[in-house]
């Protein structure tokens, strides 16, 4: 035995003779063992009990209750009843000796003491000790295993007779273990599968092991078939042939594969929301009576009760993902999910799994399998807003899901099937994307099946006022103010302005001026005059790339360049953090050297 397994361990040694005591301790100490001493056996009893040591040496005649009766004693209590005892004795009577035995004493250890000897026998019966619980824990491990797999397992005999049954085949053959032991397996096996069993019994094939994965069945105590999937394999033990039969119901298995599948759908829908709570900010607002809303909404109440292909147009903050919620509220599909994607806020090399999602190991990084967007929608409906955005080699995969209404996930082989109603905006000309090459022809004309146009709010000036009271009701309440009074001056300036961010940027120049109202009025904010004021008639209208990209310049002019954050140019436009970083990509715009 090692020295840090003897530092470990603890001997007691129990003897009338304290010579005797102290000639074992100093031996045992020397030897790097821990030793506990008792003169009598009423007191090695006690000190066991309190110990735990794990070996005893123990005198045979000592006065009071003698070795044999206090062997006895330990073996009747559980706490000291496995414990080795050796027994000291200087008699050399064969009965003595087999009457120690009898009493639960392991070995003999003679006196007068040869040193070695001593040390011999303690450290065999020691390891002997070690081998036995760890032996004993293995066991407990196996049966642990064993009785908590999911599977059926069973164990044969040479005969086909069942040795062992586990809790997983009694739910599965509902029956009890106690009923099968010693009993047959053919009971359980439908014919074809006692017949696999017994050629492999019978050594057809010549392997360790056979997997089988269908065509299988077996019988339930009740006489019902099930198929199942099987393997079953040879050991030997004790020279003798065991077989291992464990057993999976396929039925149950494709429930809990359907179970966990959609219990993945949930939590996917679940984790989409979240982070559609954690992402949203107050919106624009579909409020106003213009000609040109009136039409818009005269086509969504038209459209939304099919499950037509709907293509929004209209320029950046004019409300387009408001109308495709009122499509999608106004549907059949509205109690289900509206799940959004904006095409120009994911890099390209994630626009795949987006929109259909991948499998575990597809790519570095994917440690989990995540459902795409169309896996998400499934049964409601999918926006793809700024659909314009989206790269060239993944608009094919979007033809084809609305062709077949089918995709593969990154990574994987199974072809999945979805009902989903796609609704796409953009800003963009598709018509002359698609004759530039920059979008899919076919896919242009699959997505503008029904097109609704959102005018832009120059447009719509008579919706300004509407507009205006709205978003000053909303921020007042949120920021605890009361306001009863607009300036003329101001009224008249945002009602003359081109508003190129449109009702979004009307949003946060109100939300601007609440917060820098004092009194009951209306704070002025300077804003509209600073970023162009009036439109003159004469004067010559830009283009909406050149008005977007100036209206962005004077954004993060006014920020000193800074683009996300609560004092960034995005919370200023209203839009978030990478669609501005995207957009000014797009348009060429990049931050002065400093001079």
């Amino acid at each position: 035995m090692n020295n840090d397994l003897a530092a470990a361990t603890c001997v007691l040694l129990v003897d009338d003779n304290p010579i005797n005591l102290v000639e074992l301790a100093a031996l045992l100490e020397d030897a790097g063992y821990q030793v506990l001493s008792a003169e009598t056996g009423d007191a090695a009893v006690d000190q066991a009990v309190a110990k735990r040591p794990d070996l005893i040496l123990l005198d045979v005649l000592m006065p009071g209750i003698d070795g044999f009766t206090t062997c006895e004693n330990l073996k009747a209590i559980p706490a000291t009843r496995d414990i080795p005892v050796l027994f000291m004795t200087a008699l050399a009577d064969t009965a003595d000796k087999v009457k120690g035995f009898h009493v639960g004493a392991v070995d003999y250890i003679t006196k007068p003491f040869q040193h070695e000897e001593v040390l011999a026998r303690v450290r065999t019966h020691l390891t002997l000790q070690k081998l036995k619980l760890e032996l004993q824990e293995k066991e407990e491990r196996l049966s642990r295993i064993f009785e908590n797999a999911m599977d059926a397992i069973l164990t044969l005999d040479q005969a086909g007779r069942i040795t062992l049954f586990n809790a997983a085949a009694e739910q599965m053959f509902r029956c009890q273990a106690g009923d099968t032991i010693g009993r047959s397996v053919d009971r359980f096996l439908a014919p074809e599968l006692n017949k696999t069993l017994t050629n492999f019994r019978n050594g057809v094939p010549d392997k360790q092991a056979i997997w089988l994965s269908e065509g299988m069945a077996a019988v339930r105590a009740d006489g019902g078939n099930f198929p199942i999937e099987a393997t079953i394999s040879r050991v030997e033990a004790a020279g003798q042939q065991l077989y291992i039969l464990i057993l999976r119901d396929i039925n149950e298995r494709k429930a809990r594969e359907e179970a966990e599948a959609e219990c993945n759908t949930l939590r996917g829908i679940n984790l989409y929301l979240q982070e559609e709570v954690l992402a949203s900010r107050d919106g624009e607002e579909l409020i106003g009576n213009s000609v040109g809303l009136r039409q818009a909404m005269a086509l969504v109440k038209q459209v939304a009760a099919t499950d037509a292909t709907v293509l929004i147009t209209g320029e950046t903050g004019t409300g387009k993902e408001l109308i495709a919620r009122a499509i999608h509220n106004l549907s059949g599909r509205k109690s289900k999910t509206l799940v959004k994607l904006n095409c120009a806020t994911i890099p390209e090399n994630l626009a795949e799994s987006e929109l259909f999602g991948h499998e575990k190991g597809a790519f570095t990084g994917a440690i989990n399998r995540k459902l795409g967007r169309f896996e998400l929608a499934n049964g409601g409906t999918l926006f793809l807003d700024e659909i314009g955005e989206l790269p060239l080699e993944i608009q094919a995969k979007l033809l084809r899901v609305l062709q077949e209404g089918e995709f593969e996930r990154v990574g994987g082989t199974q072809t999945l099937k979805c009902d989903v109603r796609v609704i796409a905006a953009t800003h963009r000309d598709l018509a002359q994307f698609s004759q530039e090459g920059k979008f899919r022809a076919d896919l242009y004309y699959r997505m503008n099946v029904f097109p609704v146009h959102l005018p832009p709010l120059r447009e719509r000036k008579e919706d300004i006022p509407p507009l205006v009271k709205h978003f000053i009701n909303k921020y007042a309440t949120k920021f605890g103010k009361k306001i009863t009074a607009i300036p003329e001056r101001l009224m008249s300036d945002m009602q003359s302005y081109i508003w190129p961010g449109n009702i979004r940027e009307l949003q946060h120049i109100i939300e601007r001026a609440v917060i820098l109202t004092n009194g009951s009025q209306l704070a002025n904010v300077e804003c509209v005059h600073a970023s162009g004021g009036a439109v003159q008639a004469n004067a010559p209208i830009a283009t909406l790339d050149d008005a977007e990209r100036a209206h962005i310049l004077r954004a993060l002019d006014a920020t000193a360049w800074r683009i996300a954050g609560n004092q960034g140019a995005a919370k200023i436009l209203g839009v978030p953090s990478t669609t501005l970083r995207s957009r000014m990509e797009k348009l060429g715009i990049v931050k002065p050297l400093p001079r």
